[in-house]
Parts: structure tokens; sequence; C-alpha cells
């Protein structure tokens, strides 16, 4: 028996804002769009609408102009969700990991190395990243649902470790 949300669902995109990765969930998960990397913004609206690899490249080209440390966090992070989105688990942990080295405010970026860690079967450190998003973020529906999943995982796996061989 397989837990019924994929890994690749628990990614969450990092949106470029006013020159800094400003995609802080307030009230209602609030994005904001601002000008300053355009390709960045472009990378990540193509990853929210589930055009992943438009959304990667347009990203990769956004990372090659001049931006901010936060921007390029939140475009590493994006990328991560593409990737994982593609089940591309390797390239996505490289980028998660990139995101979280250049901002370890960004509970995405934790987020979707969980998913990315989920997908590896990596479930403990899947659990640590969503708990340290969670501390970053505490009222994000995202993460909440996130802990749900990974705990699903978890328990399925600890059932199949109980279960007789062969049964």
């Amino acid at each position: 028996m397989r837990p019924a949300v994929a890994a690749s669902s628990l990614v969450a995109v990092a949106v470029v804002a006013g020159g800094a990765a400003r995609a802080a969930e307030s009230a209602q998960n609030a994005t904001i769009l601002g000008p300053l990397n355009t390709l960045l913004a472009e990378g990540a609206a193509a990853l929210e609408a589930g055009r992943f690899e438009e959304g990667i490249r347009l990203t990769l080209e956004g990372l090659q102009t001049p931006s901010s440390v936060r921007d390029r966090a939140a475009g590493h992070a994006n990328l991560c969700a593409g990737y994982a989105a593609l089940k591309r688990w390797d390239e996505a942990l490289d980028h998660c990991n990139r995101s979280i080295v250049l901002d370890r405010g960004n509970w995405r970026a934790f987020n979707n190395r969980a998913a990315v860690y989920v997908g590896k079967g990596r479930y403990d450190e899947a659990l640590a990243d969503v708990r340290t998003g969670l501390e970053l973020a505490p009222q994000s529906r995202t993460l909440k649902e996130s802990l749900n999943v990974v705990q699903q995982h978890i328990r399925v796996v600890r059932e199949r470790g109980r279960r007789p061989p062969g049964a």
C-alpha cells in the first residue's frame, strides 16, 4: 500500500518579489511578483502553472542575471521544486541545498527538500526539514500538509517492517 500523496506534490514555489524573495505566507498565502528579475518571476509562474521544464529553463536563465541573495535562494528553491516534480531527485536536492545555504529563512526550500527526501525514501530527514520549516512559518498550511504526508509515509514503512516476509 502506497501513501495517497506523492512526494512531488509537497513542493512549494518561492516567488521573486520586489527584488527579494518575499514569498512569505501571510494571511492567505499571498504572492507578490516584482519587476527586478523577470526571468525568475516568469520561471516561478511557469512552475506554479505546472510547466516544469519551462519553469526550470527560465529559472536557470534568471540565475545567470545578477540578483540579490534572497532572489538566488528563491530561484534555487524553485529549481528544487521543478526537479522534484519531475522526480529528478538528485538535481532537486542539489538546488534545495544551495537555496538553504543562501537563505536559511526560506521555509519553502525546507518543504521542497522534505519532498525530495520522501522521494528518496529518507523519511527522518524529510520530517526534520518539515519541522524546521514549521519553526520558520508555523501557520503554513503547506507545511502542515507536508507533515501529514511525511508521517503517513513513515507509518507505511513501519507497517511494512512489522509484516511477516511474503505477507
